[in-house]
């Protein structure tokens, strides 16, 4: 395969995967709603909190997939890249090591980051 072949694969691979994001964006931004609903509700049961809670949680697991399969996309094509003996694999493996890459650790701790968020507002009270 070529390096052209091997990029323009790649490309498809983060579009499928953008689109999936946008899902869990608004996924995210519902249970951010959810949340906030649930929180200014004086009469909330614990039933509404508790889904409300597994929501954000799939929510967050999902997040995370995806951010994963993101990191796998662009690992996989570009240690392809880097054995075709390609410049961009080697500039493609800068930014694979880089900790904001796709499915890296700064994106994990932003995930989780949200879902604390998400459970604060359902669980910690309001004075």
């Amino acid at each position: 395969m070529s390096e052209y072949e091997i990029l323009n694969l790649m490309y498809l691979g983060f579009t499928q995967n953008g689109m999936f994001f946008i899902a869990m964006v608004l996924l995210t931004w519902l249970g951010f709603r959810m949340a906030v609903n649930v929180s200014t509700d004086e009469n909330a049961t614990t039933l509404g909190k508790l889904f409300t809670s597994i929501f954000c949680i799939f929510v967050a697991f999902f997040f995370f997939t995806t951010n994963a399969i993101g990191g796998g996309i662009l690992e996989s094509y570009t240690n392809q890249l880097v054995d075709l003996g390609a410049d961009s694999g080697t500039r493609l493996k800068e930014i694979q090591s880089s900790p904001g890459a796709p499915g890296g650790m700064m994106q994990s701790l932003f995930g989780l980051f949200i879902l604390i968020f998400q459970l604060a507002i359902v669980w910690v009270k309001r004075n």
